[in-house]
């Protein structure tokens, strides 16, 4: 609830919209989309207007980064490689097209209020919980991005974002179809499995050298060992480089100056409160109940203050901070919806006010602890301007060194010693790197693994150019020694071949034994003994795997008991008896009304997809042949 409070305006519909466009806020970069230079080769059309290969290879590389962001910036960079993956990419930007065109056609667009709104509202660009124009500036800079650039672009977004609301705020279901999902999402079954597993079977089997021969001369690539290098490398990196910039103190001093209101401390408030929920669509006698029971707690608190925690844990209906006594703990002003965020500023220490009524109920609200304005010390914040400077430094240091970097790796190719002097790096040794294979940084970039398998690096005895493996980060290397792609003996795969070949035996003949017994329970004449009965539902799964629990609340359960076998990942074949079907009562109004923004989500993002779908249809849309096997610089 204290997360509800204090974010209010985030909804299940606003998901299904961030699912469908993107503001360009989450995409740093995409300047590049308005700068794409005329006369690119173009990947697609769409309606005439071309999708170049600039920024789809843009557009590859944000994807890149948005994984590195979630996954760790070690993701291996050759997914984006997969043409799956890159039909996505490119499907969303021809999406975002078809969009585009539907707002213009509607007249939509973005007024200035909204903008301003919508710029001065975003955390990114605030200090101390308000707007910096400095910040904003500052920001935009970093990533390449000129105001007027970024601000049309947003304009754009926002007027795409009202068309896809329009459609969205359409996914209104009825009350039969609510209930009758919730009864089959929360519907339970009575179950027992019984798992047959292959290594009981393995003894059956009996696999001769000669099979794993025959295995073997099949297929000769399984069992080749890739053509292998052992490399040495110079790695330049703003990571490595920041370290090393020291940072004078006069300089720390003027940045604190020419931006002293960045170090004000807004004023804080520690508060605690009850709340008795009331809904916003609630009834008029809903309201009045509970704004009767919000004024009898007032009156107990007022007349007792030390009893306000024990009544905030016993009838606070705000679950996050009833267990605490109510403490909501400190937070700034306009971090609380508006009528609590008002009522906690205006109140003094230990005072308690209330009943105050937002959307969530009625608070009653007792200010614990206050936290004047003040400015932070030179002191106490010179350790973050510090390294707000080293990373500007060492990117403008990155920058002069790179040129040199790359040039003495290219001019001095037979070695790396002049590089890693031009930037007093040192030289590194390798692992050996399999080619074709995973490998670990800075060897995990495709484009650094192509470079080093060249001819001109293998044959030659030459560096590989400077390749950026990642942003603001090279690497220039060299093979040190190389071992050829050769075929593993079959003495020193045999056994491990014998293995394989008796497992899948052995799999083989515990779903045949486990489709036998299923036949023989469906006609009745099975001894099988299921272990006792097991209740569960989608959402309760009791420990059982979810392609278990998934096939067995799909089986049809006309007449019970029912048997049903079901293969899994690991090669062992369930047996499953379900013999009993707990419907759920319809009872539960928050349940229900769950249940509904749940239906109204899925079918409002059924016509987002209709939408976009028809919108593809009536459109001459055009992809280049082959685009999708190009390689992209990552």
């Amino acid at each position: 609830m204290l997360e509800a409070i204090r974010t209010a305006a985030q909804s299940w519909l606003a998901k299904v919209i961030l699912a469908v466009i993107t503001i360009p806020f989450a995409l740093w970069g995409v300047e590049s989309y308005i700068r794409t230079p005329t006369g690119q080769d173009s990947i697609a059309t769409v309606a005439g207007e071309k999708i170049s290969s600039v920024e789809f290879n843009n557009a590859v590389r944000n994807q890149l980064d948005q994984f590195r962001s979630q996954f760790g910036k070690d993701i291996d960079a050759s997914i984006m490689d997969n043409p799956e993956m890159r039909k996505s990419v490119l499907d969303q930007l021809i999406d975002q097209r078809l969009l585009g065109r539907a707002v213009k056609s509607s007249n939509l667009s973005a007024s200035d209020v909204t903008l301003r709104d919508w710029i001065s509202n975003e955390p990114s660009f605030q200090d101390n919980g308000v707007f910096s124009p400095v910040r904003y500036q500052s920001m935009l800079q970093g990533r390449g991005m000129s105001a007027t650039s970024f601000e049309n672009l947003l304009r754009s977004d926002l007027a795409r974002q009202q068309f896809v609301e329009s459609i969205a705020l359409t996914g209104i279901t009825s009350s039969a179809s609510v209930q009758q999902y919730f009864l089959a999402v929360d519907q339970s079954r009575e179950v027992a499995i019984v798992n047959l597993a292959p290594e009981p079977f393995q003894a059956k089997v009996k696999i001769s050298s000669e099979q794993a021969k025959a295995y073997y001369d099949g297929k000769p690539a399984e069992f080749t060992i890739p053509e292998q290098v052992r490399a040495e490398y110079v790695e330049f990196s703003i990571d490595t480089l920041t370290p090393t910039i020291q940072v004078p103190a006069d300089e720390v001093k003027k940045a604190y100056e020419a931006n002293s209101s960045r170090y004000i401390q807004k004023e804080e408030r520690k508060a605690s409160h009850i709340l008795i929920s009331a809904a916003k669509d609630a009834s008029d006698a809903d309201k009045a109940a509970a704004k009767t029971k919000a004024d009898a707690l007032f009156a107990q608190v007022t007349k007792s203050p030390k009893d306000f925690a024990e009544l905030a844990k016993k009838n606070s209906q705000d679950p996050g901070s009833a267990t605490n006594g109510g403490d909501l703990g400190f937070f700034p002003r306009g971090a609380m919806v508006k009528p609590f965020d008002e009522a906690a500023f205006a109140a003094k220490k230990d005072e308690i006010v209330g009943p105050v009524l937002s959307d969530f109920g009625y608070h009653i609200i007792r200010v614990t602890e206050v936290r004047a304005e003040k400015s932070k010390t030179l002191a106490e914040v010179t350790p973050e301007i510090e390294s707000e400077l080293k990373k500007q430094m060492a990117q403008k240091k990155f920058s002069e060194l790179a040129e040199k970097f790359t040039n003495a790796a290219y001019e001095q190719s037979a070695s790396l010693k002049a590089a890693a002097e031009a930037v007093s790096m040192p030289i590194k040794q390798s692992a050996w790197i399999s080619k074709g294979a995973g490998s670990a940084p800075p060897f995990a970039n495709p484009k650094m693994t192509t470079a080093l398998f060249s001819d001109v690096v293998i044959k030659d005895k030459r560096n590989t150019e400077a390749v950026e493996v990642a942003p603001n980060s090279l690497v220039v290397a060299r093979a040190l020694e190389t071992k050829p792609s050769a075929v593993r003996p079959f003495a020193e795969v045999e056994a491990g071949i014998i293995a394989r070949l008796s497992r899948e035996e052995a799999l083989k003949l515990a779903k045949a034994d486990g489709e036998a017994k299923l036949a023989a329970l469906n006609d009745g004449k099975s001894d099988v003994k299921f272990p006792q009965v097991l209740a569960i539902n989608r959402t309760n799964p009791g420990g059982l795997a979810p392609n278990i629990v998934e096939a067995a609340m799909k089986a049809s359960a006309k007449t019970l008991p029912t048997f049903i076998g079901v293969d899994n990942a690991n090669g062992s074949y369930t047996l499953i008896q379900i013999s009993k079907v707990i419907e759920p009562a319809v009872t539960d109004e928050a349940k229900l009304k769950a249940a509904k923004a749940r239906v109204e989500q899925a079918v409002t993002q059924q016509k987002l997809q209709a939408t976009v779908a028809a919108l593809r249809a009536t459109s001459d849309v055009s992809i280049a042949k082959n685009a999708l096997d190009k390689k992209v610089d990552q």
